[in-house]
């Protein structure tokens, strides 16, 4: 038996396994890096975006005490005015259960009934004050 020469040159071979390598690195580096770095600016996008909802919450919460505090101590016109621009926006914060309790002391205010504002006041400032520390 004649043995089946072996003529693999395997220099060349390995010079074109290098280039396949190479060309196939060059194509899928950038893609996978691109690829990377748009799910981490995504992450850092979701976190801002989550950081700044919670910094306007707690802003809006903030004016609605500050001007709920206004507004029963010095119930003129300009600090009604003020206190229902920023007593509305904090719906969106209280749970339904608690609209009703919202809609009877801002009935109180509108009417300037000082008796039930004055009873009625301390927990809806509670309850307002409680969000700023979930």
């Amino acid at each position: 038996m004649n043995p089946i020469p072996n003529n693999t040159d395997w220099s060349a071979t390995a010079a074109w396994i290098a280039l396949a390598i190479s060309i196939i690195g060059t194509i899928v580096g950038p893609i996978v890096t691109t690829i990377l770095t748009n799910r981490h600016q995504l992450k850092i996008y979701k976190m801002e975006s989550r950081d700044k909802a919670q910094a306007e919450k707690n802003q809006i919460i903030r004016d609605c005490i500050s001007n709920i505090g206004s507004c029963v101590a010095y119930g003129n016109v300009d600090n009604m005015i003020s206190c229902g621009k920023h007593f509305h926006n904090v719906y969106a914060y209280v749970s339904q259960e608690k609209w009703p309790l919202f809609d009877s002391f801002y009935q109180a205010l509108v009417e300037q009934n000082g008796n039930t504002l004055a009873e009625m006041c301390p927990e809806i400032i509670h309850l307002l004050a409680s969000l700023l520390t979930e």
